[in-house]
């Protein structure tokens, strides 16, 4: 008993210290359109906006920029979510698809939290199975950082910056 006890602090402390240092590392990036405050907050309590990422943070390896196409999709009831993976994972996926985040969620909890200069917003997933958390620091100017922490694989980290659905759909179509 005192081992498995052993095991999830050590746990715990892993993905309190990936989250910390993945916030402390977090850039600045505009979006293409200028947001003012007023519409970022209201994006956020509406529970409906796009993040688009720019950059990826893999735990192990070099930051990277990336093309456009990736995106996570949050709604009040679903998330939809076209992210790449790089890192180290524990368990071998029975599909090739399987390797990135590509998923969609209807069962979630949404949590957010005022942080200085704008917000923290913490999604749990309960219809993923190996999806502990998606936690998302937003400030005031739409830039955007995405931590994911798995069960399966190594935590990734994401920069980039949110825009409202109902806008990303209609540029989409352009």
């Amino acid at each position: 008993m005192k081992v498995k006890n052993k095991i999830l602090q050590a746990a715990f402390i892993f993905i309190a210290a990936t989250i910390i240092i993945g916030c402390a590392n977090t850039r600045h990036i505009k979006s293409d359109q200028p947001i003012d405050t007023a519409n970022v907050k209201n994006m956020i309590d509406s529970q409906s906006f796009v993040f688009i990422p720019r950059y990826v943070n893999p735990m192990s390896g070099r930051k990277r920029y990336l093309s456009s196409g990736f995106e996570i999709s949050i709604s009040r009831d679903t998330i939809v979510s076209y992210l790449p993976f790089f890192g180290r994972g524990y368990i071998a996926p029975i599909s090739p698809a399987d390797v990135d985040f590509d998923f969609t969620s209807t069962k979630f909890t949404y949590t957010i939290t005022p942080a200085k200069r704008g917000w923290n917003i913490s999604i749990k997933p309960k219809d993923q199975r190996y999806l502990q958390e998606l936690y998302f620091r937003i400030y005031d100017d739409a830039s955007a950082s995405l931590n994911i922490t798995s069960i399966d694989r190594s935590s990734i980290s994401y920069d980039g910056y949110i825009t409202e659905r109902k806008l990303y759909k209609e540029q989409k179509k352009q």
